[in-house]
């Protein structure tokens, strides 16, 4: 199989890295493929202001900034698809009349922001201590003008393609909590780009399982200096 542009196969993930409690926030990490990253902070429960409040559990605001300039339409899908991907997992009922909020700053984007701003949120939220049922990884994939599908696609290979698909998942059990699909698609090549993704989502939940890892170590260790 003919390699991409970055010398992977069309079914490589790129590099993949992680990085947490980057802030002075509750919670907060990186998330990278490769030159793509998101800084995410999570901040609260906190008290909320009285119209927003939620008598039965916490309320979720996601802010999205991009690398620069104010938010735009584009950074406002990017905080509904932050907050449908979310708000089932995070157990807002603990912290009735409170908010939590999630702030997802664009650092640079080559591709797959979406993905990256989930996987960088899941980070986040667990650097935080928020009690969620479930952890969430999240993959992109394009079908371009050959047919092929590419996984973890670039900005480069964003461009001119039949059509692009990002889906979310939880741990447990590899179900689907989320899926934007825009373009033009059959129903096979659909199944084909959620089966792609979903063994992809498999490798991400390892590399989180290795920096959650590293992170108890650290701190373990720094306990032990006490």
């Amino acid at each position: 199989m003919a390699n991409r542009a970055d010398k992977r196969s069309f079914s490589t993930i790129r590099p993949i890295s992680i990085s947490q409690s980057l802030l002075s926030r509750d919670g907060s990490a990186s998330f990278s493929f490769g030159k793509t990253k998101v800084l995410c902070s999570v901040n609260g429960p906190a008290e909320v202001k009285l119209r927003d409040e939620k008598l039965d559990k916490a309320t979720i605001d996601v802010v999205v900034r991009p690398l620069v300039g104010t938010p735009g339409t584009k950074d406002k899908t990017h905080e509904y698809i932050l907050r449908s991907a979310f708000e089932s997992v995070i157990q807002s009922g603990l912290h009735p009349r409170t908010q939590i909020q999630i702030v997802s700053q664009v650092m640079m984007d080559d591709g797959s922001i979406i993905a990256a701003a989930i996987n960088a949120t899941t980070m986040a939220l667990i650097d935080a201590g928020i009690p969620m049922k479930d952890i969430v990884a999240a993959v992109s994939c394009v079908i371009n003008k050959e047919d092929q599908i590419l996984l973890d696609p670039t900005a480069q290979e964003m461009e001119n393609v039949k059509s692009i698909h990002t889906f979310a998942f939880d741990k447990s059990s590899s179900s689907l909590l989320f899926c934007e699909s825009l373009g033009l698609f059959t129903d096979d090549q659909y199944f084909n780009c959620y089966e792609l993704c979903n063994v992809a989502a498999g490798r991400i939940f390892e590399e989180i399982r290795g920096a959650i890892t590293n992170k108890l170590q650290e701190y373990q260790g720094y306990q032990t200096e006490l």
